[in-house]
């Protein structure tokens, strides 16, 4: 069956604006959604589709980075191609990859890491937790669409059409560049600040994939499947949690977990063509605390972060003396996610 069908459009268009109706161009989409949707349909089918143009801008919290926001055309387009990619690699993907994935998310890894930790008495383990060197922009494209192409040609093989209709649509996606199609939007001084080594706009030919977007997101999680694969069945690591590119692997032997950082840098260089930031890694043991997706883990409790709460404080503070307007949605909104965060902790 068809990729490009009205009916797989429509359902990818409902599921996109869930979360952005009341964007300009949501609802400038929405107005006459029935023929803007056959349109980008027949541009589909007519191999006429070109991503348009992104919203660039930077952000500071929680760490600075730079995001290239799709139009929301474009983002109906990522849920259409994920929404066919989901069934296919969750059967594949390892439990304990907990980003971006139906169902994990931030709060499944706290409790798993709380779980482990809450196993082990005070001294008996230790803990290495590991980042790779500017991930989002150090994917190589060519890799990541070689271990595409790879994986669907054997679950597609008895349907060529689909087969390439998700490769041709996976290839526009993967080696568009943002960076030269965009208009900025936010604070200028914010965006002058991002280093070169997070930007888009100072990466190589085919490396590095637009912060931002669902697509990125879901394209980041099957990159990173081939490193979740070599730690759980080449070097048996069973207590291993990863959330995008911060893992923590908790161990009994300090020396061992040495060796597995030196083996994960090995494997990434050779076959990801990316590096651990090893300024960022790790080694210890685990009553000294995790800090790791906003709270701070101790064997037998946890804590919020201290940034966490002083950043919830800041944005309390003009409201609360009259320096910022804003509606008690909104008000009730920011209040409510705080919570969320904050239940999971002393």
């Amino acid at each position: 069956m068809s990729l490009f069908t009205y009916e797989k459009l429509y359902w990818a268009y409902l599921d996109c604006r869930k979360n952005k109706r009341k964007t300009i161009n949501a609802l400038d989409f929405e107005i006459d959604f029935e023929n803007n949707l056959r349109e980008l349909l027949c541009e589909l089918k007519t191999r006429k589709y070109r991503p348009g143009r992104s919203i660039f801008f930077a952000v500071d919290q929680p760490s600075l980075r730079e995001i290239f926001a799709a139009d929301f055309r474009d983002r109906i387009i990522h849920h259409l191609l994920v929404s066919e990619f989901l069934p296919f690699f969750e059967a594949r993907f390892i439990a304990d990859s907990y980003a971006c994935r139906p169902g994990k998310g931030t709060h499944g890894a706290v409790r798993r890491l709380r779980r482990y930790m809450k196993s082990f008495r005070k001294n008996d383990y230790y803990y290495g937790q590991f980042d790779i060197k500017g991930f989002f922009m150090s994917i190589d494209q060519n890799i990541l669409f070689s271990m595409l192409k790879a994986k669907l040609e054997k679950e597609f093989r008895c349907d060529r059409q689909k087969l390439e209709e998700i490769l041709w649509l996976s290839r526009m996606i993967i080696f568009h560049k943002p960076s030269e199609n965009y208009v900025i939007k936010g604070d200028l001084a914010l965006l002058a600040k991002v280093p070169p080594h997070k930007s888009l706009l100072h990466q190589k030919e085919e490396r590095g994939l637009p912060i931002g977007n669902y697509s990125s997101q879901f394209f980041a999680n099957v990159y990173l499947d081939e490193l979740d694969q070599f730690v759980k069945r080449t070097l048996k690591c069973r207590q291993y949690i990863r959330y995008v590119d911060d893992f923590i692997i908790l161990e009994k032997d300090i020396k061992k977990l040495k060796f597995l950082r030196s083996a994960i840098d090995e494997f990434l260089r050779k076959n990801l063509n990316a590096e651990l930031n090893l300024k960022k890694c790790r080694i210890q043991p685990i009553e000294r605390g995790i800090d790791f997706l906003g709270y701070f883990f101790k064997p037998d409790r946890i804590y919020v972060r201290r940034k966490v709460v002083k950043r919830y404080r800041n944005k309390l503070y003009p409201i609360a003396i009259g320096l910022r307007q804003t509606n008690l949605r909104s008000l009730l909104a920011m209040a409510h996610s705080y919570a969320g965060h904050f239940k999971h902790a002393r």
